[in-house]
């Protein structure tokens, strides 16, 4: 569900249009920012699999608990470097997004609190059973979120060179469809 996440961060341009587009493209990742490092050290892993279907052992960056307080240092950051455009909170929404995106696809695989402590019931409503419905949706998510940038760009950019920005997330998005073809099951 990358696409998903980086189409909501590009949708919210418009929202917030003092902050860079790059921010707003990565808050909804910042869990996954998270991930990649604890994947390196072997605190947290993954065996890829087919589209949706990842085994995922992601009990920290993705514990629900975790997610709160990635928000909590994401609203820091906007608020410390984009108070003028609510910066704090547009980058803590963002950021928390991603954990409730997650938790509508994901299978049973998000602990409540980190490292799954108290053996709590794991979550995820487990949409990615409907590969094709969640690749569908992101699909349309990145349509969305690129016709947003587009506007917003051609309107505030009155230079020449005003699609610059939305081509190349345009390009990022038609990658990443490009990317999870393959990944999906045969009909």
């Amino acid at each position: 569900m990358f696409l998903g996440h980086f189409a909501l961060g590009v949708a919210t341009k418009k929202v917030a249009p003092a902050m860079p587009i790059w921010i707003l493209f990565l808050a909804p990742q910042f869990m996954d920012l998270l991930f990649l490092p604890l994947v390196a050290v072997g605190i947290e892993g993954f065996e890829q699999g087919a589209y949706g279907h990842d085994k995922l052992n992601i009990l920290y960056s993705h514990s629900l608990v975790g997610a709160a307080l990635i928000a909590c240092v994401a609203y820091w950051i906007g608020n410390t470097y984009w108070r003028d455009s609510r910066g704090g909170i547009v980058l803590a929404s963002l950021s928390f997004s991603h954990w409730i995106i997650d938790l509508l696809v994901h299978h049973q695989d998000m602990p409540i609190l980190p490292g799954n402590l108290g053996g709590l019931p794991m979550l995820g409503f487990g949409l990615w059973n409907f590969e094709y419905g969640v690749f569908v949706t992101e699909v349309v998510m990145a349509i969305v979120a690129a016709v947003f940038y587009i506007q917003w760009a051609r309107k505030e950019n009155k230079g020449s060179r005003w699609f610059i920005g939305p081509a190349l997330v345009v390009s990022f998005f038609v990658l990443l469809i490009v990317a999870d073809i393959p990944r999906l099951p045969a009909l």
